[in-house]
């Protein structure tokens, strides 16, 4: 892992971004650390959504909310977004669109094993930085559980998570993308046994409400609980962030 910058101190947290190689990919991320104590502070990592990157709004709130909780986080540009895009991938509509059309000519790669190992190997980075030894935990939404539902299901050190906006079709759909997204999930969904949090928006207009469902009813845990919320695929209420961060601090604070 190699620093690209000194660490900055903001008003909750203090942030420094980081490069990783991972088997010939270069892999951009950033990390949150609380601005007082010295650690070990748990470590959370943060999965944003797809056409987004490590620094989307929201994700820099909850690393926030985080810090100020007495947690450290660290956040990764997903495959194909972000800084690994030419000219850092920030334009949400082009980079929108560009996937969905992508994803309904069953043209978008699947990225999951390249995924896995790119968090697996930020974690392992991470947890040889000074204060970072705690424990682990997983948070991240739409794309963020398409991809880190997978990692989570094959990393035991993650030890609680949180998933949302996503979904398995109950039902074959005939689009090829979709299909691989049901098999894989599912599969690995079956072998998640640790406490979960899901959160469900109502009126997704992306994820049918049953098949946001039938991903929480496919967790093997029986530690786990629904959030559901009225509303679009983006308009996640912001105390549910809230209560993210206090889900997470009550699995992973304890264990300090």
């Amino acid at each position: 892992m190699e620093w690209t910058g000194g660490a900055v101190a903001g008003t909750s947290a203090t942030e420094q971004e980081f490069v990783l190689e991972v088997e010939g990919r270069t892999v951009p991320g950033v990390l949150w650390r609380p601005l007082t104590g010295a650690g070990p502070w748990p470590l959370v990592l943060l999965g944003h959504g797809g056409a987004l990157h490590k620094r989307s709004d929201y994700i820099v709130a909850l690393a926030k909310r985080l810090a100020r909780a007495g947690m450290a986080s660290a956040a990764i540009d997903a495959a194909g977004h972000g800084a690994r895009l030419p000219g850092g991938g920030t334009d949400f509509q082009k980079l929108w669109d560009e996937r969905q059309a992508r994803r309904d000519r069953g043209e978008l790669p699947d990225e999951t094993e390249n995924m896995v190992a790119d968090w697996k190997a930020t974690l392992d980075a991470l947890q040889h930085v000074e204060g970072l030894a705690g424990p682990a935990g997983y948070w991240g939404l739409s794309m963020g559980t398409l991809f880190g539902l997978p990692f989570v299901a094959a990393e035991p050190r993650i030890q609680v998570a949180v998933f949302g906006l996503m979904g398995i079709a109950p039902a074959p759909t005939g689009n090829a993308w979709l299909e691989r997204i049901r098999t894989r999930l599912g599969a690995d969904a079956a072998r998640i046994d640790l406490p979960v949090l899901m959160l469900i928006q109502r009126d997704d207009e992306l994820v049918p409400f049953e098949n946001a469902i039938a991903l929480f009813d496919a967790l093997k845990t029986r530690d786990k609980r629904l959030h559901l919320n009225p509303g679009r695929h983006v308009e996640v209420p912001r105390e549910e962030f809230d209560h993210s961060a206090a889900f997470l601090a009550q699995h992973l604070m304890a264990e300090r």
